[in-house]
């Protein structure tokens, strides 16, 4: 989002059946770390923000081509940790557990500092590490495994304009591997994007008209190669540019991919074609995201102002459209809660204001 920020907020809203206004109320933000540095014209603009899996950081990549790596404040991990403990019990009915006490230090060694007590403070973030790509990031994804507890398990992937898919070490910032694709002319060939599969052994790169799978143990080239489409014009398969690629969390093997073209592809990881080819967004597919379930599929587009549902189970149809605005090229992203329940969305400031 413009504005050299990367707020993170606790949202207060009750379980809506429409599009509602959110009372946000701030819990740290990080602005000194994207304003000081190289900064491309125009600013430098922060152009996504990930959780780890194990909800202890942030993974942020940003207009100065860098991913920076942030520790959560003591306070907002344990409400953090309370709210997926409070999640679990319901859903079990016993209703048992779940503290609500939380302590704040003036400075802790998270890499976060007290703006302050209470109101409109807000603890400023500082990135515990910087990687530098040296060129456009083009995707980043987490380790599926990550746990801080264990540091042979701190790592990400990015992949960005001109360079092979890089394993990062995500405590040193050291480069533990590199994968490499190559196009028909076995010149090195960018993924657009990258994303583990659930047992974190594979890493899938999606490039145009095709998919590369990489064994984590094993850099260098891709051990396969799947093309979604035998050519730019064919009218069989999936064309353009893989922009996004996601897997389902109920351990099929389903994975769905996003292309510019504006058409997202099923696959399983046993077979090389599609199970399945939806359509139904105006431009390119930025993101696919599947709900904690594996049931439903969300898809987002840019220059379209709709997030689409689709039910894996029988996709001729959408089950339902979510709307929003997305006039532009730019990525708007969208995230679930922890339990499917929720559907937050980025979205212009209104106004066209900063």
């Amino acid at each position: 989002a413009p504005g050299l920020r990367v707020r993170l907020c606790a949202v207060c809203l009750p379980m809506p059946t429409a599009p509602a206004d959110s009372t946000l109320v701030s819990k740290c933000a990080a602005f000194d770390a994207f304003s000081a540095g190289k900064r491309p014209a125009g600013g430098n603009v922060v152009r996504g923000v990930r959780w780890s899996p194990d909800g202890s950081c942030l993974l942020t990549a940003s207009e100065d081509c860098a991913l920076r790596v942030f520790h959560l404040p003591s306070e907002v991990a344990h409400d953090a940790y309370a709210t997926t403990c409070a999640a679990a019990e319901a859903e079990r009915g016993d209703g048992s557990g779940g503290g609500d006490g939380a302590a704040t230090a003036s400075e802790n060694g998270n890499g976060a500092v007290t703006g302050g007590g209470g109101g409109d403070s807000e603890e400023e973030l500082r990135p515990a590490l910087r990687i530098d790509e040296g060129e456009s990031v083009y995707d980043y994804a987490w380790y599926p495994l990550m746990s801080a507890h264990d540091p042979m398990t701190c790592c990400l992937l990015s992949t960005s304009r001109g360079r092979p898919v890089h394993l990062w070490d995500a405590v040193s910032g050291t480069l533990r591997a590199s994968y490499v694709g190559f196009n028909h002319l076995d010149e090195v060939d960018a993924a657009n994007s990258v994303v583990f599969e659930p047992s974190g052994r594979f890493i899938y790169a999606g490039y145009e008209r095709a998919v590369r799978v990489f064994d984590v143990t094993r850099p260098g080239r891709a051990i396969e190669t799947r093309p979604t489409a035998a050519t730019r014009k064919s009218r069989d398969g999936q064309r353009g540019l893989l922009s996004c690629l996601a897997f389902s969390p109920d351990g099929s093997g389903l994975y769905a991919a996003g292309s510019f073209a504006g058409s997202i592809g099923l696959y399983v990881d046993n077979a090389k074609a599609h199970v399945a080819l939806l359509g139904g967004h105006t431009g390119g597919v930025t993101q696919v995201q599947f709900t904690p379930d594996g049931l439903y599929l969300l898809s987002g587009a840019r220059r379209d102002g709709r997030i689409i549902a689709w039910d894996v189970r029988n996709t001729c149809q959408p089950v339902a459209e979510y709307v929003r605005s997305s006039p532009t090229n730019q990525r708007i992203g969208f995230d679930l809660s922890r339990d499917g329940s929720h559907l937050f969305t980025g979205s212009p400031p209104r106004g066209g204001g900063p």
